[in-house]
């Protein structure tokens, strides 16, 4: 049965605001309610004709639409279905604005045509009326509502950044320098300009910026990656002080968190691709956003890596620390019985209150193996995760049992290591060492696993414990770190 759908709406909003929004063929995951995210294949940008964006529901539900026309010189796209799980054949869309005629309104027509099976015509006519164009208005209104709302700035040179920003200006910042590698006391605070973001940029203040393990080997000068001087760190929350060209669906105002390749977030204000920012719900503050690489990472290894089913047990070392107290929870929440190794009783304690089910210390020379058959009864554990570089593989094959899995994050000893294959197929043992960024060059998935990670926060299944240093102490947050008296995620906060 031949279905048509036409609904139209006035937007209080001049049209090309609207349509600044609309062009985007990837921006509805921001303005439509039943839209939980979503991506255009291949990379392209969203307004290339023939682009197709994979997205998923709020209700899990996964659809594929393919872009057909796009026209700036008339406010109009064309748009069809190409996989859907509901029967609406051969659906094909059309958006088109016009002014109104005071200027300051829009008038947006959608209409569609498709075709559906006759027990179902009247179902699916109202779902697309009402649920897909009559909420995409609404929500729409609410999106551009809230941009129109005064910016929320940070405390410090907030209204400078404003004014700068508007004329493209370099913005000054203190920044993090690591002029020659060595320990800790080769950081210092110095004073920088950032100038404006290049196409497919933004600028960010930022108010939280993560430390990871990473960052201490840049430190170092363990990593390849990093030119002296450079400014470490690859992860931070802010607000978008300013957008450059070519970037779609991010304005001015938005709180977003990020992960990127690229070093440089130990800084006041920054510029980063667009690209690698996430969008962060209004549930999440700045500070817990703050745990979004060691939040996916955990995520990655129990559900890409280790495919981890519940009732299995894994062994976690360094339970207590930044990834370690995150995934432990993680893993529970999961129905995974979870064994961790810590350093002293304290760590033991709060790894317990993380979701740990048996801490163990771990003395100096002290083997592993008695301690873990006794928990699994002999049978040894199903996943191990080694915190510490290659370093005591050995004592993990002992530990783990039959087609048991071993996972290797960090490269904490930098010592190459051989490894018995013949022994490893004596029980059928795998070993793996996956680079997450690898894992996360997939923008959808990222978003995806991005936003599990602020459920479980919002709901309480996950509660990250962090420790707040100034900018200007990041020295002594890498002391602690390297002599091991973190319990939990290290975070840094901009000079102010």
């Amino acid at each position: 049965m031949r279905i048509i759908v036409i609904r139209s709406a006035v937007i209080d909003a001049p049209i090309e605001r609207v349509w600044a929004v609309l062009r985007d063929f990837n921006s509805h995951h921001r303005w439509h309610p039943a839209v939980e995210s979503s991506q255009i294949e291949n990379d392209l940008d969203g307004d290339v004709v023939g682009g197709v964006r994979r997205f998923y529901l709020v209700d899990g539900a996964e659809l594929r639409e393919q872009l057909l026309y796009h026209s700036d010189n008339d406010f109009t796209i064309t748009y069809s279905i190409l996989d859907s799980s509901l029967p609406l054949l051969d659906y094909v869309a059309t958006i088109r604005l016009k002014p109104v005629t005071d200027g300051n309104q829009t008038f947006w027509h959608w209409r569609s045509q498709f075709r559906a099976p006759s027990d179902r015509a009247s179902e699916l006519e109202n779902l697309v009326g009402h649920q897909i164009y009559e909420a995409g208005f609404n929500g729409l209104r609410t999106f551009l509502a809230e941009k129109a709302a005064p910016t929320r700035m940070p405390p410090g040179n907030a209204e400078m950044d404003v004014v700068a920003a508007s004329a493209g200006e370099q913005l000054p910042s203190k920044a993090i320098v690591v002029a020659v590698t060595g320990g800790p006391e080769v950081m210092s605070l110095k004073d920088m300009m950032v100038s404006a973001p290049a196409p497919q940029q933004v600028r960010i203040r930022q108010t939280v910026i993560a430390v990871n393990t990473l960052d201490l080997r840049y430190r170092r000068g363990l990593s390849m990656d990093f030119d002296l001087p450079g400014i470490p760190g690859v992860e931070g929350v802010g607000e978008i002080i300013d957008v450059g060209k070519q970037v779609n669906g991010l304005f001015p105002g938005d709180r977003v968190a990020y992960m990127n390749r690229t070093p440089g977030s130990y800084t006041d204000i920054r510029c980063i691709d667009a690209d690698a920012c996430i969008l962060l719900p209004d549930g999440i503050s700045d500070i817990d956003a703050s745990m979004l690489l060691k939040g996916v990472t955990a995520a990655l290894l129990l559900y890409r890596v280790l495919r981890a089913a519940s009732g299995a047990s894994i062994l976690i070392q360094s339970v207590s620390g930044d990834v370690g107290h995150l995934l432990s929870q993680w893993s529970k929440s999961m129905g995974l019985t979870v064994i961790g190794t810590v350093s002293n009783a304290e760590k033991a304690k709060f790894s317990r209150d993380h979701g740990c089910d048996h801490p163990i210390v771990v003395a100096e020379g002290k083997r592993l193996e008695g301690e873990v058959m006794r928990i699994t009864n002999g049978r040894g554990v199903d996943y191990w995760v080694q915190r510490n570089g290659t370093h005591g593989l050995d004592e993990a094959v002992a530990c783990m049992s039959r087609c048991g899995h071993c996972v290797v994050i960090g490269d904490h000893d930098e010592q190459p290591t051989s490894l018995n294959v013949n022994l490893l197929k004596q029980r059928s043992l795998t070993i793996s060492a996956p680079v997450c960024f690898d894992y996360f060059e997939d923008r959808l998935y990222r978003q995806r696993i991005a936003h599990q990670l602020f459920a479980k926060i919002q709901n309480r299944t996950i509660i990250p414990a962090i420790q707040t240093f100034p900018l200007s102490q990041a020295t002594e947050a890498h002391r602690r770190i390297e002599a091991r008296q973190n319990m939990g995620a290290v975070v840094l906060t901009p000079v102010k």
